[in-house]
């Protein structure tokens, strides 16, 4: 699919581009690209280790000439289709999913920027490491009176990026609390549609997560409708909501509940409140429910709560 990304009020002489603008406009294309797709596909933008299925052809975006009149960049990329190898249907992103196999990296790179800026789309397909690399693209500007107007054939509604633009997609990726360490304890609920997703159930809901690189499908299998409790990073969304990188699970002891809860991403506002509330009584339970300090075991946690 054929793409043109028009630079407005450009610097550069018309028909050129200085090679580090070039640069920084490909690597942001790439790293948003690969952001979208792995959110599609797994949940989050970015994951720590080897990742188990490459994607470097799937990401693939060529330049094929410039043009006069303003800068103009022609791109072509294909859709993952063509490119993206066999994955499971994920059923916590089923409707997501659903249209993927039509897009191509520049479209996801759009749509990314499409959903940051806009008061009346869908967050959810955005998290807190993918908007870092939508901030960054900032830096593909040159000067404030810039536009980048990126289209292709009419099969999505042209982007207009602008720098103030980059203001509003900062202060929602400030809202977005940093991935944290977690422990839960629930009963992992058995999905149909895919190896690497599960649910636990916990007494204060359903929570989302996946298995980490370094974990496999048979490693979680025994444990399809039991008490477990698993360590893990949740990551956080826009309004609120998280899904968690599982990286261990085992049986749920004795005395694990404790150590347990569902995790809430709060805005900035709601931070601050909570701040205030604290100072005025703390509560020894608050700090470490729900967190894992370091690399204490069960029972030294549990001794703290004694205290």
């Amino acid at each position: 699919m054929k793409y043109e990304i028009k630079i407005e009020h450009a610097l550069e002489k018309s028909g050129t581009i200085n090679l580090l603008r070039l640069e920084a406009i490909a690597e942001g294309i790439r790293k948003i690209s690969e952001g979208a797709l792995q959110i599609r596909l797994r949940g989050v933008s970015l994951t720590k280790g080897r990742k188990k299925i490459s994607l470097k052809d799937a990401l693939k975006v060529s330049l094929t000439s410039l043009k006069e009149g303003s800068t103009i960049l022609c791109l072509e990329s294909e859709e993952f289709a063509k490119t993206l190898p066999p994955y499971q249907t994920d059923i916590f992103f089923l409707d997501a999913q659903q249209d993927l196999l039509n897009h191509t990296p520049v479209s996801l790179f759009i749509k990314s920027f499409q959903d940051a800026i806009s008061d009346n789309t869908d967050q959810g397909l955005l998290d807190k490491p993918l908007l870092k690399e939508l901030k960054h693209f900032k830096k593909s500007f040159l000067n404030d009176d810039e536009v980048f107007v990126i289209s292709n054939q009419g099969s999505f509604p042209v982007l207009e990026l602008k720098k103030e633009d980059f203001k509003k997609i900062k202060i929602l990726e400030d809202e977005i609390p940093e991935p944290e360490l977690v422990i839960l304890s629930g009963i992992v609920d058995e999905l149909k549609y895919s190896k690497l997703k599960v649910k636990i159930r916990t007494k204060e809901g359903i929570v989302d997560g996946f298995l980490s690189e370094s974990m496999s499908s048979e490693e979680i299998a025994p444990y399809w409708g039991k008490e477990v409790t698993i360590t893990g990073i949740a990551h956080f969304k826009p309004g609120g909501k998280s899904v968690i990188e599982i990286q261990s699970v085992f049986a749920a002891g004795k005395g694990d509940e404790y150590f347990s809860k569902k995790p809430n991403s709060e805005t900035v506002e709601q931070q601050i409140q909570r701040q205030l509330r604290e100072r005025e009584g703390k509560n020894r339970l608050s700090e470490i429910i729900g967190k894992w300090p370091g690399d204490e075991d069960f029972d030294v946690l549990l001794n703290m709560l004694t205290k």
